[in-house]
């Protein structure tokens, strides 16, 4: 687990992600206890209240389960445990507070 690309990759501002990481991440998930970590580290980043974290925590989870460098590794440790399906269902439905002006 690269942990110092997976706090770039989900960091809090509104800046995007660059794409090179999304690959960098799932190259170095090569054994299941990899992808284990990576897994219960960005399901610990859903936690955090930070919009920008969400979003890019599930946008890193949907790029490695699909990348083919992952080998489906993510996709079947995703699947093995039901917190994180929890996890990620409901920070797929958060929504923040409503904006001031509108």
């Amino acid at each position: 687990m690269d942990k110092n690309a997976l706090s770039r990759a989900t960091d809090s501002s509104s800046a995007p992600t660059p794409g090179y990481l999304y690959n960098d991440i799932a190259r170095s998930l090569v054994t299941p206890m990899a992808c284990a970590e990576t897994c219960n580290y960005l399901v610990g980043r859903l936690g955090k209240s930070s919009v920008h974290v969400k979003r890019k925590s599930l946008k890193v989870l949907a790029k490695v389960a699909a990348s083919p460098a992952s080998r489906g590794m993510m996709k079947r440790t995703v699947v093995q445990n039901p917190a994180t399906i929890t996890a990620i269902k409901e920070a797929a439905q958060y929504r923040g507070q409503s904006d001031a002006v509108h």
